[in-house]
């Protein structure tokens, strides 16, 4: 029966997604990242610590009309002209207010007002609900940057996993090598002994090699699986097929060690800022009295009342505004010292990163040069003209020198990746 070609479509596609479902995908670093970014409690904590300051700003936009408040003061008198209880109650709400009184020994109204109540401060001085919104969006910045603070450091310890991870693997990979040399080592040297062609040092070496590369490839898989569990600390989860790929070199300028731990120096500028704030309002409450205008109406007495209250306190000395003052200097010295810091930090960190390009070509050298020595000597003891002992230790050095090629290459490649998260 002849198929349609419309039938081979169909054929194709579907071999073409079992296909796709057998191919393995890698995940990188930068997958990791967004993982983290997204899952970590970390990114929770940091998302429930700016909700603080939208709850206090949201309870000062409201100002004066935010809450009422209900007094009540009960009394009673024994043994006087006026024995007998007495009550007086009071309710606020913004500038508006109602008082009433009552004696419940002759059954009188005693009080029965309402009125306007209002600091008058708050028109021509730096009112309460001002400060404590300029203070709110200044401590909201200051957690702004210690959330990023928190989240970079994090990040910066994800990606030294990540090389960890990727180096262990290498490890792994070249001690699998070195088991499998070991494991036909043990069986040639075995195979001589048994016909008397080899010392006994040979072969003992053979099976000491073997025993020792069997133990360390174990254990190096159970340090692997070690590994994986940490990204948990994280929340992120790594695929079961898939595989993490190699870390990739980003290639810095100068410019991106500019911006290096600013965020230090912007939070103390922010500090600065706050105790600016601070002190201003001491300044100006110990400076001007405290003026409330009170007007009222009687329906008691069916009059009109006005009022005006003045309060002022008086200190020897202003231990309060002096220890402001005394932060202020502190603050700015801090600054200053942060700053110089930072500048000796971008050469600090431009001599690291050439000091890790270095050690990766010098790695790569070496990893070529003891390639270059363990083929020889592979060869000399092929041909009878050397030992087994000198095949055995240059080709060990050469497995070492893989190992710490992509050590260094992967210490490259992650402090380039983590200037970013140095901000």
């Amino acid at each position: 029966m002849f198929k349609t070609f419309f039938d081979i479509k169909i054929i194709n596609v579907s071999i073409l997604f079992c296909f796709m479902e057998t191919l393995s995908y890698g995940i990188n670093v930068d997958d990791v990242i967004s993982q983290y970014e997204k899952n970590s409690y970390t990114t929770k904590i940091n998302e429930v610590n700016m909700k603080t300051y939208d709850i206090k700003d949201k309870a000062l936009k409201n100002g004066d009309w935010n809450e009422i408040k209900v007094t009540s003061d009960s009394n009673y008198t024994l043994h006087g002209d006026f024995d007998g209880l007495t009550m007086e109650n009071n309710v606020k709400y913004g500038m508006l207010y109602y008082k009433n009184g009552y004696n419940f020994r002759n059954k009188k109204v005693t009080e029965n007002k309402i009125g306007i109540s209002k600091e008058l401060n708050d028109y021509f001085g730096y009112s309460d609900n001002k400060y404590n919104k300029s203070t709110n969006d200044i401590s909201r910045n200051i957690q702004k940057i210690n959330n990023e603070t928190t989240k970079n450091s994090e990040i910066r310890d994800l990606i030294d996993l990540y090389k960890d991870y990727k180096n262990k693997e290498k490890e792994i990979e070249q001690e699998k090598l070195t088991l499998e040399d070991s494991k036909r080592d043990y069986a040639i040297q075995s195979e001589k002994w048994n016909l008397g062609t080899t010392t006994l040092y040979d072969f003992e070496l053979a099976k000491t090699e073997y025993e020792n590369s069997q133990l360390k490839y174990e254990n190096l898989e159970r340090e692997l699986k070690i590994l994986g569990e940490k990204f948990m600390i994280y929340n992120v989860k790594l695929p079961e097929k898939s595989e993490l790929e190699d870390l990739k070199k980003v290639e810095l300028k100068k410019e991106d060690f500019y911006d290096l731990r600013l965020s230090e120096a912007e939070s103390i500028e922010l500090n600065g800022k706050l105790n600016d704030e601070k002190l201003r309002k001491e300044s100006i409450d110990y400076k001007y009295p405290k003026l409330t205008a009170d007007v009222g109406y009687s329906l008691k007495n069916h009059s009109v009342v006005f009022g005006l209250g003045v309060t002022k306190t008086f200190k020897r000395y202003n231990d309060t505004i002096e220890d402001l003052k005394n932060e202020k200097e502190k603050l700015e010295l801090q600054y200053a010292q942060k700053k110089n810091e930072l500048l000796s930090n971008v050469g600090q960190q431009m001599i690291t990163y050439t000091t890790y390009e270095t050690n990766e070509i010098t790695a790569e050298n070496t990893m070529n040069i003891t390639k270059r020595n363990s083929e020889i000597y592979a060869k000399k003891y092929e041909l009878g003209v050397d030992t087994f002992e000198n095949y055995v230790e240059k080709r060990n050095e050469y497995r070492k020198a893989v190992k710490d090629y992509e050590k260094a290459k992967n210490e490259l490649a992650a402090f380039t990746k983590k200037i970013k998260y140095y901000k």
